[in-house]
């Protein structure tokens, strides 16, 4: 994460950029902070909206957040189209793939992993597969948490936010349902906008990365898709979108 993040600045393509001193940042999906750290280091006057539902990682994020000083204000829920409490599934050991229960896929993201060990191990991790089984049942075991999610608008509306220079969405298959719990009216706040978007072909998912591109088109952003090469054959892809 720290790679991506900190390193590759990945949610910073696409023509995104913080490019004034004290921007407004939506973190959904904070997970354990590094974005919303992230943030705050590269514009120490940002403004970070940071929304985590587990208890086990919102735990964490507390703690990140707390230890750096950062100016991020956050929100034990997530975001959906409607206020509710709904179950998760919190995997311990890959805790970034966590996420709402309805929408996890246990097989997807046990592939996902053991694809980037093994690329990573290479010709030299001879005898990788005889453990990878093993250690991924252990990564993957799991607990469910009932947690409240509640809509972006709402939460605009309570905490009399004026402006968005950056909405991320992480959500783990959920970002539909983030995305239809912003109001038309709230649409003209949102100056840019990062999230991962997954798409499958005869999953739930399928053609959702085209529903999303045109929707953010059809409001006024120029918006960038794409799919890093080491993820080319999964359901994972990235979009980018700026308004004029």
């Amino acid at each position: 994460m720290y790679e991506e993040i900190f390193i590759r600045r990945s949610y910073l393509s696409g023509g995104i950029q913080l490019d004034t001193e004290s921007p407004v940042v939506f973190d959904v999906g904070a997970n354990i902070g590094m974005f919303s750290l992230f943030a705050t280091s590269l514009r120490p006057k940002a403004s970070v909206y940071a929304f985590e539902p587990m208890p086990p990682i919102f735990e964490k994020l507390r703690l990140n957040v707390a230890r750096q000083g950062a100016n991020v204000k956050l929100f034990e829920y997530g975001l959906s189209d409607t206020a509710r409490q709904l179950p998760f599934t919190y995997y311990a050991g890959f805790s970034t793939l966590s996420g709402q229960r309805s929408y996890a896929d246990p097989d997807a993201e046990r592939a996902l992993v053991r694809r980037s060990m093994v690329r990573a191990g290479g010709p030299a991790s001879d005898g990788l597969d005889t453990y990878l089984d093993e250690l991924l049942d252990f990564r993957f075991r799991e607990t469910v948490h009932q947690c409240a999610v509640r809509r972006l608008s709402d939460v605009i509306d309570e905490e009399r936010v004026d402006r968005i220079d950056l909405l991320k969405i992480d959500v783990q298959r959920a970002e539909a349902d983030v995305l239809r719990g912003i109001e038309e009216r709230h649409w003209g706040l949102v100056r840019q906008l990062v999230m991962e978007v997954h798409d499958a072909p005869g999953a739930p998912t399928e053609g959702r990365l085209g529903m999303v591109v045109d929707r953010l088109r059809r409001r006024g952003f120029r918006v960038v898709a794409e799919q890093e090469e080491e993820l080319a054959g999964t359901d994972r892809h990235m979009v980018f979108a700026v308004r004029d």
